[in-house]
């Protein structure tokens, strides 16, 4: 049946989530194709609100195409003005702290388990350090499909590895980050962080004197 259901689907260019039950009656199998790995992959047992939440989260990137739709590459790497990012700092917070809610707050890795690439980096972890000094010079020579390419990129890890997340939404992780204690706090402060910052971009877009299809 397996071969079957595999060979309907083909193979996808992104990340497809779809649910089929498979196996014993009832019995909830979760499939979704990982671009990493360029296989499907079978998942038993997720729990129906952690999917819901992974879901929401994944939905807030369904604008991604506006937010960055018409971008002058002259405006990517520009602060809008003291205090703000650039855009491509925006990006580059967003990947770092997903990295970090999915990564270590969700799994338990180890930094040297997903600080991986420029824009995972720590110094991209919080804005007003960030702002202390100039644009990280190896982002700035990056192009705005990189910049997008590799926003979505980094989140389609993230994605494909909260699948894989069997923890109850009540889970209370003992760690340091007191006011996100469980699963579900977790999940529901990645999707609040994307949302946030997309209309971020909008409003630097907007201060550089960018006209946006959005917004």
């Amino acid at each position: 049946m397996l071969g079957g259901l595999f060979s309907a689907m083909g193979r996808p260019r992104t990340a497809l989530y779809q649910e089929h039950t498979l196996g014993a009656p009832g019995e909830r199998v979760h499939v979704f194709y990982s671009c990493a790995t360029r296989a499907w992959v079978i998942q038993r047992g997720m729990e129906a609100e952690v999917r819901h939440l992974v879901e929401a989260w994944h939905w807030m990137y369904f604008e991604t195409d506006l937010a960055f739709g018409g971008l002058s590459p002259q405006n990517l790497h520009r602060r809008p003005g003291p205090g703000l990012l650039a855009i491509s700092e925006h990006v580059a917070h967003v990947v770092r702290s997903e990295a970090s809610i999915i990564n270590r707050g969700l799994f338990g890795q180890s930094p040297r388990q997903w600080e991986d690439c420029l824009l995972r980096q720590p110094e991209f972890g919080w804005p007003p350090t960030m702002l202390e000094g100039p644009i990280n010079p190896e982002l700035e020579r990056m192009s705005v499909d990189e910049v997008m390419d590799a926003y979505l990129r980094q989140h389609s890890r993230c994605y494909e590895l909260a699948q894989t997340c069997h923890l109850s939404p009540d889970h209370v992780f003992k760690d340091h980050w007191e006011r996100c204690t469980t699963v579900r706090d977790r999940l529901r402060i990645a999707a609040y962080h994307v949302a946030y910052h997309t209309g971020q971009i909008y409003s630097a877009r907007h201060l550089l004197g960018e006209e946006t299809p959005e917004n």
